[in-house]
């Protein structure tokens, strides 16, 4: 009955906080300095849009993109009549692209000389790029967001000790610039406030042991074996004040329960009032709302010596008026289902409660407290202060506190025990937006103001970027000490040293790879009937060790493209055609000659980036260019699938057949970056294996870059990608910021890019020193209330 009104009550607020999130957003601000970034000199003219790109503009693109029948529908001549780059900055950066890869101006078409394309380039960076770091940020905005599923499978695990598989239970979380943990997409609809109801109550029944969940050793008492009263089939009727006893042996002297099942018929202002007895003494006094369609059980504890006693109820409070207008209440009476006595009770015992039940309750009254009226109530705002801190990541309110304290006082009057009452007090804070959602929204009446994000909330930004869960107790001491900041370096190795820290290589790494996509990924069973669980298991867990192993040895971030080794066991060796790997266990093995490109050549990136019957150089291309580069190609344009064009020949090459399709003026754009980049990796078939033909085709690895550049098969990819180490860093870092902040990044958020990748640059090239200068950064340990 509880739970069913505090579920009415806990959808209503769940569902309230899910129609206004999107309205309640957060920003960061300056705190950390920032990389300054040199401006021109100021007495250096600067070279207009209008002098600097506009000749060649209208030279070379201007047949095309002009007029309402721009080509794309993008009109350069229309972008010429704003002057300040900045204001169009998104299509200045598509033009920019496009002259940096050589795919425009088209082949076919005349096109400026190396020299006045590199100047145009140089001109465009330069005014792109320039962004005035010396002052305050402006660092955008943070929507506050939930737990999304892995953290809140976590979170559950630390603060109560106790297994959930959110998986089980809750939907797949929306992916928003990659990852799912963004808050703009993680929002709360009425079935997830069901599921997150129901969770809490299977959570909180699990995690704290009560009197009424004991099973045995149990000694049952129905109706027939009762003394006193009236018996009518299967139950005991009181119709006017008096007793009901059986007599129970007790072995061995301990704690016990009275559990006593009973409902009752109403009358009179008061509820019937039912006394537990023990050998003629007083226990404990309950009031029996149950009805007859809905009985329920009742209990007390007490201590038995060994031998026989008689145990009992009593009803106390009869009540008979006949003139009354309603009917139904005119006689109150009480009716008893059966007695049942439970003990020696071994699992209430302290030192048999397990973690969970002591992480929720630090402080438990004694029997004759709890019977009280009021003297409960220390123990039980101890407790609750000592567990909603944790939950909520913060010091609690008094009113936090007094409403769970209300949900305490129900259960006590409805005859629970304190460890139920508790249950529910676990039920209410799981439910609760200061446990599923994450989001810093400084108090001031300045709310353009710039704020340090407060020593909590940085515990918990850090815990849930590095460990994907909620602070642990060296965090919150040193938030409560306001020390945090001033031991943060120290922290942060502690963090990082931390096995916990892999969750931040598991789920970083395979949303940025893209590899936690072998949960779903389905080839052709006909074709590769070895494909099954363990091997795609196999394939995630090969690049999960590669990343912690230069996460961990502290190597240098060109490993991650460069390695000569990788980790498998005898079913990924046997898989990839290598010898001598023996057992399930993962060992660290030298790859051939053929396979030293690091990431590139996993099998889990490949698979994830074929097609169910066959390779795919686009996929790869664009894998390549979207996860390494972050230069993700735009949408395609709608034309017929490579297997559908009529176009295509089925006796030809995949090479061949792409180059028909590339011939399209609208796909030759994009695959002529993609394409090449892709064919490089042509070798490995969907799953991963080497070959040296497609079918009876040869396989062609070579490939060209539209600025001339060459290369052969997968390591000549790897010397084109590490000759750009600062684009794979850059991207990184990127990448590594959007995680750790929960949003896409903006224009404004160069500055802290530019630092942060100066930064690792400095400190080793190591995926540790990205997390570090991250956490350092003004993004991560700012906030404010306007957005840009």
């Amino acid at each position: 009955m509880l739970r069913d009104s505090y579920k009415t009550r806990g959808k209503h607020f769940l569902c309230s906080v899910a129609r206004n999130v999107q309205l309640l957003t957060i920003a960061l601000a300056f705190y950390s300095s920032l990389l300054v970034t040199a401006a021109e000199p100021p007495l250096k003219p600067r070279a207009s849009l209008h002098n600097a790109v506009g000749p060649l503009v209208e030279t070379y693109c201007l047949d095309c993109h002009a007029g309402d029948e721009a080509e794309a529908d993008f009109s350069l001549e229309q972008l010429l009549t704003v002057p300040q780059v900045n204001h169009n900055r998104e299509a200045w950066q598509n033009v920019l692209k496009h002259l940096r890869d050589h795919t425009m101006p088209p082949e076919d078409v005349e096109a400026p000389s190396n020299d006045q394309r590199a100047a145009i380039v140089a001109w465009l960076e330069a005014e792109l790029d320039y962004i005035d770091c010396s002052g305050p940020q402006t660092p955008g905005h943070v929507t506050i967001r939930r737990l999304n599923r892995t953290e809140y499978g976590n979170t559950i695990r630390d603060l109560l000790g106790v297994e959930f598989d959110p998986t089980e239970t809750f939907p797949r979380d929306t992916i928003g610039y990659g990852f799912d943990n963004i808050g703009d997409v993680l929002s709360l609809s009425p079935l997830l406030v069901e599921k997150y109801l129901n969770a809490a109550e299977k959570i909180a029944a699990v995690a704290v042991i009560t009197p009424e969940s004991l099973e045995e050793p149990i000694h049952h008492y129905p109706a027939d074996q009762l003394q006193g009263g009236e018996l009518g089939g299967d139950l005991r009727l009181l119709y006017t004040d008096g007793r009901i006893t059986v007599t129970a042996r007790f072995l061995v002297p301990g704690e016990y329960l009275l559990r006593a099942r009973a409902f009752a018929s109403q009358a009179g202002s008061e509820l019937a009032h039912m006394q537990f007895d023990f050998n003629n003494q007083k226990l404990r006094t309950v009031e029996v709302a149950a009805t007859a369609g809905d009985p329920q059980t009742y209990f007390v504890s007490f201590h038995a010596k060994a031998g026989t006693s008689k145990i009992g109820v009593s009803f106390t409070n009869d009540y008979w008026n006949p003139l009354a207008k309603d009917p139904n209440r005119r006689d109150r009476n009480l009716f008893i289902h059966s007695l049942e006595v439970v003990g020696p009770i071994k699992a209430l015992a302290p030192k048999n409660l397990p973690l969970s039940h002591r992480l929720v309750i630090s402080s438990t009254p004694t029997a004759n407290q709890w019977a009280d009226a009021t003297a409960w109530r220390k123990s039980a705002e101890q407790s609750i202060r000592q567990f909603l801190t944790r939950a909520y990541r913060r010091p609690v309110a008094t009113e936090e506190i007094n409403r769970a304290l209300q949900l305490v006082e129900q259960a006590h009057a409805a005859g629970d025990s304190y460890q139920r009452a508790m249950q529910l007090v676990v039920q209410l804070a799981l439910v609760s937006p200061s446990f599923l959602f994450r989001g810093e929204v400084p108090v001031d009446s300045d709310p353009t103001r710039i704020f340090p994000i407060d020593e909590y909330q940085l515990a918990t930004r850090l815990s849930y970027f590095l460990w994907s869960s909620m602070p642990d107790k060296q965090l919150m001491q040193e938030a409560a000490s306001g020390t945090l900041r001033q031991n943060l370096d120290a922290q942060l190795d502690r963090m990082l040293a931390s096995p916990r820290a892999d969750e931040l290589i598991k789920n970083f790494g395979e949303q940025w790879l893209e590899t936690r996509r072998l949960e779903t990924i389905e080839p052709n069973t006909e074709l590769f009937p070895e494909f099954d669980k363990p091997l795609a298991n196999a394939l995630r867990e090969e690049t999960f060790r590669m990343l912690r192993d230069v996460f961990r040895s502290n190597l240098p971030l060109s490993t991650l493209f460069s390695a000569d080794y990788s980790f498998l066991n005898s079913r990924l060796a046997s898989h990839y055609s290598i010898e001598g790997v023996e057992g399930n266990h993962f060992r660290k093995v030298k790859l051939p000659a053929n396979r030293q490109a690091g990431l590139l050549v996993h099998g889990s990136v490949l698979a994830v980036t074929s097609h169910p019957d066959r390779t795919s150089p686009v996929l790869r291309g664009k894998w390549i260019l979207q996860h390494l580069l972050n230069d993700a190609p735009p949408p395609p344009p709608i034309v017929a699938d490579l297997a559908e064009d009529p176009k295509s020949d089925a006796g030809k090459s995949l090479r061949e057949r792409l180059e028909i399709h590339r011939a399209k003026a609208s796909c030759n754009v994009c695959h002529r970056v993609m394409d090449p980049l892709g064919f490089s990796l042509e070798n490995f078939d969907p799953l991963g294996r080497w070959r040296d033909s497609d079918g009876q085709v040869p396989i062609d690895a070579s490939g060209q870059l539209p600025d001339g550049r060459e290369f052969y098969g997968p390591t000549g990819l790897r010397d084109i990608l590490l000759a750009d180490l600062p684009a794979l860093r850059k991207c990184l870092v990127e990448q590594l910021l959007t995680y750790a902040l929960g949003r896409g990044l903006e224009y404004y958020d160069q500055c802290a890019v530019k630092q942060i990748a100066t930064a690792t640059r400095e400190q080793g090239d190591t995926i540790t020193s990205i997390v570090k200068a991250i956490v350092h950064s003004t993004p991560f340990q700012q906030t404010q209330i306007d957005s840009p």
